[in-house]
């Protein structure tokens, strides 16, 4: 099989020192899938491969969920590649404005390289991490964090860091993926991994982006950040990579994984592609890969 993902020339994420939410260990004895240290091309695979299919639809339902409306302010944390702040402008229109933060310079030059959207709210993009944002106390409407809150050293931080600047009255949104098995592609992704590479990399595949599924935990992180009215819901949609399987295994590209898919010589490269898209054969239809995604969404309020 050749290479129909391209995964002969990879640029990886480096390890930044994160910590995984599922036991607190330092990066290096842990998962990390951090893209602090991610160079500007790896995260254009990301925007390349996983923005429209999977992020998109994911953020326009989070912007759903708290009722977005024209001429508010908000606050995207960990806003990666733009891609909730961009869809947020549009909907805040010109008299709203869009702040968006991100820990990593690849992630925010490629939002950066985008045009200005015609009647969509001004966007401010800084870097920073999510426990200390730099902007004033109660200055935004609404805040966001779309599958982010799972790298963050110290989610509680963050937290109370996002509640202090919002409003009394301000609503927040978070959305971290529920557990790999309720998310297809990614559970059929590590198998191939574990069948090619080994249960290890497999493992920290698996854990990055899905490594806090419980809802009850994000609750209650909420509750004990000070926020009112917190309300978590799983929710499931189905998104659709209209380049089928080649396309989501370009993805490893700009995981956690990269230096480790890097590392295969040509024959292995050759057999993961092959049992990847072996596996995602089922997921495809008419050269399109669809499947269910499953997320823990949460709602809250800041209160007087």
């Amino acid at each position: 099989m050749t290479d129909p993902a391209g995964l002969g020339t990879l640029t990886a994420t480096s390890d930044v020192g994160r910590t995984s939410l599922a036991t607190g260990a330092r990066s290096g004895e842990e998962p990390d899938w951090g893209f602090g240290g991610a160079s500007r091309d790896a995260m254009r695979v990301y925007e390349r491969t996983l923005v429209g299919p999977l992020f998109e639809p994911w953020a326009n339902l989070l912007l759903d969920e708290l009722g977005v409306g024209r001429g508010e302010t908000l606050l995207d944390v960990a806003t990666g590649p733009g891609t909730l702040a961009r869809l947020a402008a549009g909907r805040l229109g010109r008299h709203g404005q869009v702040t968006a933060c991100d820990l990593s310079p690849g992630m925010l030059a490629v939002a950066r390289e985008k045009d200005p959207l015609i009647d969509g709210a001004p966007i401010e993009y800084f870097e920073c991490p999510a426990a200390a944002l730099g902007v004033p106390d109660h200055a935004f409407d609404v805040a966001t964090c779309q599958q982010g809150l799972q790298f963050f050293p110290d989610p509680s931080a963050a937290l109370i860091e996002i509640r202090r600047v919002l409003k009394s009255g301000g609503r927040l949104g978070v959305s971290v993926w529920s557990a790999i098995d309720l998310c297809p592609p990614f559970a059929r992704m590590a198998d191939a991994i574990e069948e090619v590479i080994g249960e290890q990399v497999a493992d920290r595949y698996r854990s990055g982006p899905f490594g806090f599924p419980d809802p009850d935990q994000l609750g209650q992180l909420l509750i004990a950040a000070g926020f009112d009215q917190v309300q978590v819901n799983e929710r499931r949609l189905t998104v659709t990579f209209p380049g089928g399987p080649g396309q989501f295994i370009a993805s490893l590209r700009a995981s956690g994984i990269a230096n480790d898919v890097e590392a295969l010589d040509p024959r292995r490269r050759e057999a993961l592609n092959t049992e990847a898209a072996h596996l995602l054969a089922a997921l495809t239809f008419d050269g399109r890969m669809v499947s269910e995604m499953t997320s823990n969404v949460a709602t809250a309020v800041r209160g007087s």
